[in-house]
């Protein structure tokens, strides 16, 4: 079963899903397919706003979703690493278009890794492409090639279009999964997926 998973850095639940799904993907007949996307430009396609202001006025909700629903998930999956970063929320836009850029030349998978690591476990601040080169300097991870192809117009149009892209099937936030067409949005869905994909259903 293939499925997109429509991701941002920026969001502390793409972290978690992403870790979780290292552990799916070799329990249960799923390929993630991730398909980067900036979170900003989703949530003003669709109108929407972050929870951090959503439910800035509803304390009890608040604690549930960053407290008691996190624990949980992290449980679940055996997550241990996981740091709210203390600059959130973060300007990923280097971010994501450097991981088109790893994408198109093969080591999306350590770029990730380093990047996931640095924002969710380390805390840094990585909001400039600055920062970001400095980091995979320090993993040598291809930090010139990144830098050097942020900035071109076809990785910008393509992060444009993934967007556009997702917000058009229905994507309004992150983490979101679509099965062909069918969309499944938050991290707790995975257990639908993982359902899905034990019964043998496509969509």
């Amino acid at each position: 079963m293939n499925v997109d998973f429509i991701f941002d850095f920026a969001s502390p639940n793409a972290y978690l899903c992403h870790k979780a799904i290292q552990n799916i993907e070799k329990t249960h007949d799923i390929k993630f397919h991730y398909v980067p996307c900036l979170l900003g430009g989703i949530m003003k396609l669709s109108n929407n706003q972050p929870p951090f202001i959503t439910l800035a006025e509803i304390p009890n909700k608040s604690k549930y979703e960053f407290d008691t629903a996190f624990k949980r998930f992290m449980k679940e999956h055996n997550i241990t690493k996981f740091k709210m970063n203390e600059h959130f929320p973060v300007n990923t836009i280097s971010l994501i278009r450097g991981a088109i850029v790893a994408q198109k030349n093969d080591f999306f998978n350590s770029y990730i890794e380093i990047v996931l690591s640095g924002l969710w476990e380390q805390s840094l601040k990585l909001d400039s492409a600055e920062a970001l080169h400095e980091l995979l300097v320090q993993h040598n991870c291809h930090p010139d090639l990144v830098i050097e192809n942020i900035s071109k117009d076809e990785i910008k149009a393509e992060l444009i279009a993934n967007t556009s892209r997702a917000v058009e099937k229905g994507a309004f936030g992150i983490p979101t999964f679509f099965c062909g067409d069918e969309m499944f949005y938050g991290k707790d869905t995975l257990r639908e997926l993982k359902e899905m994909s034990s019964k043998k259903d496509n969509c």
